[in-house]
């Protein structure tokens, strides 16, 4: 990639930290990650490829694993420092390794990790979640058919549906992922090892919390507008601040943890 002849103008690291919204990052001019995907979505733009085409997709995933693993191999020597021999199936959040995604359904396609979910209230309302945010956006599209249509960006409802689709879906993946952090964290033995699972634990901890807090906000300015869906905004709303108590609860170090640049 021709970027990694500037590296000396990247913020070293700097996409670990971010909620991955690169339209609202101040930072994207001195972001590795951020030009590596720009500089291939122009290099497949100027090839006429479609990228919404499933055997394109797979190959722009390959490349894009062939370049994270050079990344890696070139900045890090962490991947000796996990001991990856221990079996993760005491994890009872569904928070489970990639290797494992293709054994979480049986032939009829059930969840086969629906039981142990079910132990964890946070992410099971947190799929809930989910679920009424998919409902609140279908019936803003009814009431703002033309706004949404257009992507009217100025009207003032349009902005805030940006913000709880954007962080509440990540959220509710971040969720998952703190818990299985929090896992890592207790199981690790080295020091260095430790240190390297909190940090990513308080990393994920407070892109969640700043989610849920921005999403919130959003819910709250929307009732302001006077709109025709105050009712559902209210009780979408007591959803959001449930699982905000609930994870302050569980990770209170996002409150608190300060984002190298962000925070």
């Amino acid at each position: 990639m021709s970027e990694l002849n500037f590296m000396h103008e990247n913020i070293f690291g700097i996409y670990n930290y971010c909620d991955r919204w690169c339209e609202e990052c101040q930072y994207t001019n001195r972001c590795l990650l951020f030009k590596q995907e720009a500089e291939r979505e122009i290099k497949y733009l100027l090839k006429d490829e479609n990228i919404t085409d499933d055997e394109h997709f797979s190959k722009v995933l390959a490349d894009e694993l062939q370049d994270a693993e050079k990344i890696f191999n070139q900045n890090s020597d962490m991947e000796n420092s996990y001991d990856y021999s221990e079996d993760d199936d005491e994890l009872e959040f569904g928070g489970e390794d990639d290797d494992e995604f293709d054994n979480l359904f049986d032939g009829n396609g059930t969840n086969q990790n629906d039981k142990r979910r079910e132990l964890n209230p946070l992410i099971h309302l947190a799929e809930e979640m989910l679920k009424e945010l998919e409902a609140y956006c279908e019936l803003a599209k009814k009431r703002f058919p033309q706004e949404i249509e257009i992507n009217d960006v100025a009207n003032p409802i349009i902005k805030k549906l940006q913000i709880l689709e954007w962080y509440l879906p990540q959220a509710a993946v971040k969720i998952r992922m703190c818990f299985w952090e929090k896992l890592q964290l207790e199981k690790a033995k080295e020091k260095n090892l430790r240190e390297i699972n909190e940090e990513m634990l308080n990393v994920s901890s407070r892109i969640v919390y700043l989610g849920i807090e921005k999403s919130i906000t959003a819910l709250k300015e929307i009732l302001t507008l006077g709109n025709e869906f105050t009712e559902e905004t209210k009780l979408f709303l007591s959803t959001v601040k449930m699982v905000r108590k609930m994870f302050i609860e569980e990770f209170p170090n996002g409150q608190n943890y300060k984002r190298p640049y962000f925070d």
